[in-house]
């Protein structure tokens, strides 16, 4: 005698935990430091961020008496404009960053890189100690501490390519895969070889997004196109870590943010930055190290975001076991 669906045994409701990051991009995130998102941006995003990119390099070059053909960069780049700011926040981009990293963090550093392409350029060894852009993890001024041989994890950067990067030697970015896991010293030991597989050219499609540990060793190809090479860089750290390229935004800025942005944005629900623990003054701490309620506002939107795909894998789950509701082994649908 056949089982119905009904009656059948229903397969395990196991929702996943994480926000939005897959198995395979956490293994890879893990193994090599890094993955890629193609489409991350849609077209028409890329076009407005090029005209800002754009805008803005003319206007800082001008300032500073910068040529047209140099490299240039534009740091705290938030701050610059509204869609560079838009970006902090970007739910298709942050919920990775918080499967990663969790949720007591802070944007770091943002800032734009245009590159042009090189004339007499000597094309020399990839990333060479002394070359235009040599090998290198990024650290403060006298480095991160390292720990068994390594950096611990203190920070994730999320790359916008916003131009077209498919071709050979146009100034992409090269990771060398697993090397977060290494002394960043073996970089310049002139003994040491790093293996040509390991080496990844990050040759991507307008609109593509890296996530990667900045741990990772990286340089630049030379950009031997004729095309100009623009992109944008997000660094997320924890909050109880200093920004890079910050000490505290513009008061303005920080008024029009909703509570997420201003935690991304390295400030409290206000500006007092040290409380006193059960209001004794003898015990006083950092809100950053001990945050006060409020403080992390990601948390409760990293949960809303959770119970939104909760919800989805449940319906997913509904479609492929037919039991009715209440029965017995049906679990009950995600409350809002």
């Amino acid at each position: 005698m056949s089982i119905s669906a009904a009656q059948a045994q229903p397969e395990p409701f196991e929702p996943d935990s994480h926000l939005a990051i897959t198995e395979a991009q956490r293994r890879q995130f893990d193994e090599d430091g890094f993955f890629l998102i193609e489409n991350a941006l849609k077209p028409k995003r890329v076009e407005r961020l090029l005209e800002v990119v754009d805008k803005l390099s003319d206007r800082f070059r001008k300032a500073h008496g910068t040529p047209a053909d140099a490299p240039y960069q534009i740091r705290n780049a938030l701050a610059h404009h509204k869609e560079l700011f838009r970006l902090i926040d970007y739910r298709k981009i942050l919920r990775l960053v918080v499967d990663v990293m969790g949720v007591n963090i802070q944007i770091r550093t943002s800032h734009v890189d245009v590159r042009p392409p090189m004339k007499d350029h000597a094309v020399g060894e990839l990333g060479a100690s002394g070359s235009f852009f040599p090998w290198h993890s990024d650290a403060p001024n006298y480095g991160y501490p390292i720990t068994n041989g390594a950096i611990p994890f203190l920070e994730v950067k999320v790359g916008y390519y916003l131009t077209d990067l498919t071709e050979l030697n146009s100034g992409a970015i090269c990771v060398v895969r697993g090397s977060h896991r290494l002394s960043p010293e073996l970089i310049h030991d002139p003994d040491y070889r790093i293996e040509p597989e390991d080496i990844v050219e990050v040759n991507v499609k307008p609109g593509t997004a890296m996530v990667w540990r900045t741990a990772l060793w990286h340089c630049l190809t030379p950009n031997l196109s004729d095309r100009t090479r623009k992109c944008l860089y997000y660094g997320y750290n924890y909050r109880w870590a200093r920004p890079g390229d910050y000490d505290r935004q513009d008061a303005r800025l920080l008024a029009r943010c909703t509570l997420v942005q201003r935690q991304l944005l390295g400030s409290n629900t206000t500006e007092d930055g040290v409380v006193y623990q059960d209001g004794d003054p003898a015990h006083p701490a950092s809100r950053f190290w001990r945050p006060e309620p409020g403080d992390v506002p990601l948390e409760a939107w990293a949960e809303k975001q959770r119970h939104k795909r909760m919800q989805k894998e449940w319906r997913r789950w509904k479609k492929t076991n037919t039991l009715p509701p209440y029965a017995v082994g049906a679990p009950a649908e995600p409350t809002p």
